[in-house]
């Protein structure tokens, strides 16, 4: 007895003990742990990417300042954009710039400011008509990829000028005439070729009213100082070449006067508007008139031939210089520029090969007397080869 009662107690301990590593479903269970193990560690994968990228999205604010209160129509605007703070905006940035209306980008690139406060990038715009809505303006440091929440753009109102009837067609804080020169065109009328520096202006825009023919010669065009030499072709039975401009300091127009005081040169040339260099031929043979003299001087005084002998080069000198201009042969359809300089306006083509007097050589042009009494500048590519 007592061995059977041994017997069934063993085998109610094997019937309630936890089902055997043969018998069990354990590999089940492992297998579906695995299947569940990537669950529980997808959280921390993600975590560690949006830390990673935490800063693309925040830090870097930006504040529109400075804004314009009465723009006109033709102004060139100024749009200040706050960055902060400064070790983040202090780096390199780039910028989206959209939606705007009514004005036109400038300058691609904005004029940076960095003070203690924040780093200050200064837009400019053109205002093109009275309706304006500034842009809207994201910021992205390059370094980061961190981008700054949009800033939309507000809207404002510009004033349409009514302009004279001088009215140049330009705005600037200043507009300035450095030189200027008058010559004989032909015989009904004279060209008038002047120097401008201006400020805050959009010099492109320049016209005189009226004028018989106009152009630029040269233009640089800047959001501070821009600078133009323009021609005009007006009536010779004009007094003064009259123009005005509109002062955006001063608020108001102001007119602006050449006086015409025709020179005998026929056509100027750049070099006149820069004075020095038209005079430099003149000022060589004073100067050798003057060396000759001293060694007559010298030689009268000491009896001494070799002040003789070393006259002769200068003398030749103002021989040389002195001496009637040659012809020299000029190819058919060869241009006639009223400057020397590239780019130039070109007035006339010769219609056949032709012999020209040559007065002198500025550069890469030889000035010319045409057989109407004009006098142009032709590009000594276009020179006969023999």
């Amino acid at each position: 007895m007592k061995t059977l009662a041994l017997f069934f107690l063993v085998l109610l301990q094997i019937l309630s003990a936890e089902p055997s590593v043969l018998t069990d479903p354990t590999p089940a269970v492992a297998e579906e742990q695995q299947v569940e193990t990537p669950a529980t560690t997808e959280p921390e994968a993600s975590s560690e990417i949006d830390t990673l990228f935490s800063g693309v999205s925040s830090g870097l604010t930006l504040q529109v300042t400075d804004l314009p209160t009465r723009p006109y129509v033709g102004e060139i605007i100024a749009i200040s954009v706050k960055l902060t703070p400064v070790d983040l905006a202090s780096g390199n940035i780039e910028y989206t710039l959209q939606n705007e209306e009514g004005i036109r980008i400038f300058s691609d690139t904005p004029r940076r400011n960095v003070k203690e406060d924040a780093v200050y990038d200064t837009f400019y715009f053109l205002v093109q008509s009275s309706n304006i809505r500034l842009p809207d303006i994201t910021a992205t440091l390059t370094s980061t990829g961190g981008t700054s929440e949009t800033l939309s753009g507000t809207t404002l109102t510009a004033t349409t000028l009514s302009p004279p009837s001088s009215f140049a067609n330009v705005l600037a804080d200043k507009f300035e005439i450095i030189n200027y020169k008058t010559t004989v065109y032909n015989s009904e009328s004279n060209v008038v070729i002047f120097t401008v520096k201006a400020l805050r202006c959009n010099i492109s825009n320049f016209s005189i009213p009226n004028a018989i023919k106009q152009g630029f010669e040269s233009k640089l065009s800047n959001v501070g100082e821009s600078q133009m030499t323009y021609y005009a072709i007006i009536p010779n039975t004009e007094q003064n070449l009259n123009f005005s401009y509109f002062n955006l300091k001063k608020q108001r127009y102001e007119s602006l006067v050449i006086p015409i005081i025709v020179d005998d040169d026929t056509v100027s040339t750049q070099s006149d508007l820069s004075p020095t260099d038209a005079r430099h031929t003149e000022l060589k043979v004073g100067a050798a008139i003057v060396v000759v003299l001293f060694l007559f001087v010298l030689f009268y005084w000491r009896r001494e031939k070799w002040y003789l002998y070393a006259s002769v080069l200068p003398m030749f000198y103002i021989v040389y210089s002195l001496l009637p201009n040659q012809n020299i042969c000029v190819k058919k359809d060869a241009p006639i520029y009223l400057l020397p300089i590239k780019n130039g306006t070109i007035f006339e083509m010769t219609l056949q090969e032709e012999h020209l007097e040559a007065e002198k050589e500025v550069g890469e042009f030889v000035k010319v007397h045409l057989s109407n009494e004009k006098v142009g500048w032709v590009n000594k590519r276009d020179l006969c080869s023999n």
